[in-house]
């Protein structure tokens, strides 16, 4: 007696795992939750490869009937097919504390979800801030987005914007729709996007470009969702050339940070603040044993170059400036002799 959450993929039910197919055709009954997503999938294809009949559930219906599935689950296996990654939407973690609470066993089979599909577009996923979604228009303004992709900028991560939609009604916004929102509230026109539809299917399309050339392609039937990126490594910006079509002239006007321009310039910040406040002491002649104290930081400043040269990290470099620094101060102050 389990209730079992089914992912069964991005595009349509031939990313259907196979353990979730097999764990699929071992349950009593199946439901199958198409509300939050569009996928090429109907209830009748389901029963059709799982080769059991699938139940079509409504928004209503597992949201407002959850404690009769729950009921049905304590007597036998119930699976609800679910597209995407089960766990991507709050309302099928609220079924599993519900289970819980009522001593229902429940397991849940994973799937692919828009959340790890979207590097196809060549962005980093470990760059990705907070997820915001597109409202449909009547459902009201891009606040909200904006107020996302102000917050991630800030801190140097992309924004993935999803679009709204309303299944029973057929609605569903596009990137070109989406990007006139945007716009209205301020967005700047020539700012880099990445246009995606369809993810996961044969037909899907991926595109980056300024905003407003974004906004004149057709991106086809839907589902689309969109990103805003912010700082870009080597790495992102050839994979937005190769993979999504970037013009290159795009990125050169763009902020694209490596670690080692952010070092700089967060160092640099950092000195010129001290230069702006320090204050000058009169003149000590040091001791012997300061001297030795700060060429014993010399030291482990080089220790420190030497151990992330070895991870290849840029902060090797500040390091060895750091010892550097030391070096020349002596020098200057006539405290030790030497030459480069």
């Amino acid at each position: 007696m389990t209730l079992k959450l089914i992912s069964f993929g991005l595009s349509d039910h031939y990313d259907m795992s196979l353990r979730a197919f097999e764990e699929a055709k071992r349950c009593s009954q199946l439901y199958a939750e198409l509300y939050t997503m569009k996928l090429d999938s109907t209830a009748e294809s389901l029963s059709d490869i799982i080769g059991k009949k699938v139940t079509l559930l409504h928004r209503s219906n597992l949201e407002e009937s959850a404690t009769n599935i729950l009921n049905e689950a304590a007597e036998s296996d119930i699976g609800i097919l679910i597209g995407g990654d089960c766990l991507s939407a709050t309302t099928h973690i609220s079924l599993l504390v519900d289970a819980a609470k009522k001593g229902i066993a429940s397991s849940v089979i994973h799937g692919s979800s828009i959340f790890t599909a979207i590097a196809e577009s060549g962005l980093s996923l470990y760059k990705f801030g907070k997820t915001v979604t597109m409202p449909l228009p009547e459902k009201g303004p891009a606040d909200s987005v904006m107020e996302a992709i102000e917050d991630n900028t800030s801190i140097g991560l992309h924004t993935l914007i999803l679009m709204d939609l309303d299944i029973d009604q057929q609605k569903f916004i596009t990137i070109t729709e989406a990007i006139k929102k945007l716009i209205e509230k301020g967005f700047k026109s020539d700012s880099l996007v990445v246009g995606i539809s369809r993810l996961g299917s044969k037909d899907s399309l991926i595109k980056a470009d300024k905003a407003e050339d974004i906004a004149k392609i057709d991106f086809g039937p839907p589902p689309h969702c969109m990103i805003v990126p912010s700082n870009l490594h080597f790495i992102e910006t050839d994979a937005l050339k190769t993979l999504a079509s970037c013009p290159e002239n795009i990125l050169k006007n763009r902020l694209v940070r490596s670690e080692l321009d952010r070092l700089i310039d967060k160092y640099s910040k950092g000195c010129r603040k001290v230069l702006d406040t320090l204050e000058i002491k009169p003149l000590k002649q040091p001791t012997e044993e300061q001297v030795k104290n700060l060429l014993d930081h010399v030291n482990r400043y080089l220790d420190d170059a030497e151990y992330y040269a070895a991870e290849k990290k840029p902060t090797s470099l500040t390091s060895v400036a750091y010892a550097e620094g030391i070096l020349d101060a002596l020098k200057l102050l006539g405290l030790a002799e030497f030459e480069w």
